[in-house]
């Protein structure tokens, strides 16, 4: 799931096309287990949305609706919305030229086109997903559009074509109200396709709470409806913790922009007293944090200025792949903090902050404040 220059226009998205059902005869899935059994274990890593890790493992598949796995010698499977994140061994060798360049403007570019050479569908989706993640750590949202819809078009069972709805809404829900229209028009589509295609029902939920965000920014429903709308949703993803804690963080975010700091305190701190948290939440509830201590701070009370400039700091050293948009957001404050602290070294540091922000950031609009 900011903006970056020199954009190509974002295209719209359409309907998800048909899913391609494949009879396979008997002996041939048989000798794929027998196979698959007989070879030596691969290190892949699959972490679920409840922070579990299993390790050690071979993936042996991965689309819309599950994950399959061999470990310790057993056969298993996971659904797909239960499923953060999956890293498979042999991708790294397949896609070396794309790790080479991953941090420079040639990584999407490798990743893709390596992608497109692949026969293997479930190889292939790795390189899509991977060369529109760094097309958005890049401010390239629409590129990252462009790859994730050629996923979705030629790989439509594939396990991270939602990934193509939620970088679409994440995008325009950080543009604020000039693009809501298009993130309750993607709402709307994520959650008809969802129910439709039968996703999971992770994402059929996922897609309500997208459809609640876009409602609230475009300002369709208040803050108090949108409060509630998002607790009735946490109340039905108690299997799926990465979206309840993304629901409580517009919660807190909300509180904050209400000048609420100790309710959205108490919410903030529990998310962060969690043992595990999605990264893209654990950045934004430290950005709130730090606006909570920011909003506190006062000629006589710099101490607050303090705690802001720290927390915001937190986000970019602990939170290195957060949404472009927060890190900026989060680099802007950090400076402001450290000025309004006035500590040893405070103004050194605002100075060396707004040059980070503007190097690794210099066409985003906290840039431009």
């Amino acid at each position: 799931m900011p903006a970056g220059g020199g954009m190509i226009p974002a295209p719209r998205i359409g309907p998800a096309p048909p899913l391609m059902k494949i009879r396979r005869p008997f002996w041939i899935a048989a000798a794929a287990v027998a196979i698959a059994a007989a070879l030596p274990a691969q290190k892949d890593r699959i972490v679920l949305v409840d922070g579990k890790v299993i390790e050690d493992c071979t993936v042996l598949a991965y689309d819309l609706r599950k994950l399959d796995y061999r470990a310790k010698g057993s056969a298993a499977s996971v659904e797909s919305d239960l499923v953060a994140s999956v890293t498979v061994e042999k991708t790294k060798d397949i896609y070396r030229r794309g790790y080479a360049a991953a941090g420079g403007p040639e990584g999407p570019g490798n990743f893709l086109t390596t992608a497109r050479e692949q026969k293997e569908p479930f190889i292939a989706q790795f390189g899509f997903a991977e060369s529109a993640r760094l097309l958005v750590e890049q401010g390239e949202y629409a590129d990252a559009f462009a790859v994730l819809e050629e996923l979705a078009t030629k790989l439509p069972d594939s396990g991270f074509v939602p990934m193509l709805y939620r970088v679409k809404l994440e995008y325009y829900l950080q543009q604020g109200k000039s693009k809501a229209s298009d993130a309750a028009s993607v709402a709307k589509r994520y959650e008809e396709t969802a129910g439709s295609q039968g996703y999971p029902r992770g994402c059929q939920i996922e897609a309500r709470y997208y459809a609640v965000m876009a409602q609230a920014v475009g300002g369709a429903i208040d803050t108090t409806k949108m409060r509630r709308d998002l607790e009735a949703i946490v109340g039905e993803a108690s299997a799926y913790p990465n979206l309840a804690d993304r629901c409580r963080l517009a919660i807190a975010e909300s509180l904050v922009d209400e000048k609420k700091p100790d309710e959205a305190q108490k919410l903030l701190a529990d998310l962060l007293g969690r043992n595990y948290i999605e990264p893209s939440t654990l950045a934004g509830a430290l950005a709130g944090m730090g606006k909570v201590h920011f909003a506190r701070g006062t000629p006589d009370n710099k101490e607050a200025y303090r705690e802001a400039l720290l927390a915001f700091l937190r986000v970019y050293v602990e939170v290195p792949k957060a949404q472009p948009g927060v890190t900026a957001e989060s680099l802007y404050f950090a400076a402001q903090s450290a000025e309004k602290w006035g500590g040893p070294d405070a103004m050194t540091m605002a100075r060396r902050l707004n040059h980070i922000l503007v190097r690794d950031y210099p066409d985003n609009p906290w840039t431009k404040k």
